[in-house]
């Protein structure tokens, strides 16, 4: 064998031992990242966990608030939402149209009328309105002339109070409207913002 044959197999064998040695230290360097990041990961996991149950207490009671701020917030909006939506109710129950009203009014009117002794309290914008109403629908029946007008509600009030025998029947449309509102307030939220 040749110097050169000798010197060329050391340096194939320096070569392979070379190239084992690197994968070796791959593999090490390998498998050392892979438990660093284990260990991280484990490290991390145990700060999150420890972060998590010191801060749950409070983010529980931050939450907590501010859930019973938003349902403060949203029971406020619905509540003014009914508001309005009987507001608008009322505006439109006081511009009702003549025709309307004269209707609404003539067949309450004169249902409660009996003995012609009646006092009707009316607003002064609708004397003139439940007069005639009276002398139309009623005609010669009974003695209208002994029914007394008076004009004694507010002028924006609408409808009228009847008075006979002692008592007193209320059918102006704030009285009717009132007792209405309580009736239909859940009904009304009901539509509004479903069951």
């Amino acid at each position: 064998m040749a110097l050169e044959d000798i010197v060329k197999r050391i340096k194939e064998k320096v070569f392979q031992e070379v190239e084992e040695i690197k994968q070796e230290a791959d593999r090490e360097r390998e498998e050392i990242i892979k438990k660093a990041k284990q260990e991280a990961d484990r490290v991390k996991d145990e700060i999150i966990k420890k972060a998590t149950e010191e801060g749950e207490g409070e983010r529980q009671r931050g939450l907590m608030r501010t859930r019973s701020e938003e349902r403060k917030k949203t029971l406020a909006f619905k509540r003014e939402l009914i508001d309005k939506v009987f507001r608008q109710a009322k505006e439109r129950l006081d511009n009702l149209s003549e025709e309307e009203y004269l209707r609404w009014s003539e067949r309450l009117l004169l249902s409660n009328i009996d003995s012609g002794k009646e006092e009707i309290l009316v607003s002064p914008r609708d004397k003139d309105l439940m007069e005639r109403i009276l002398v139309e629908g009623l005609g010669e029946g009974l003695n209208i002339k002994e029914i007394k007008f008076l004009p004694q509600l507010n002028e924006k009030e609408r409808g009228f109070i009847v008075r006979k025998e002692g008592v007193q029947i209320n059918y102006t449309f704030s009285s009717l409207f009132s007792s209405l509102e309580d009736e239909l307030e859940i009904e009304v939220a009901r539509i509004l913002f479903g069951s």
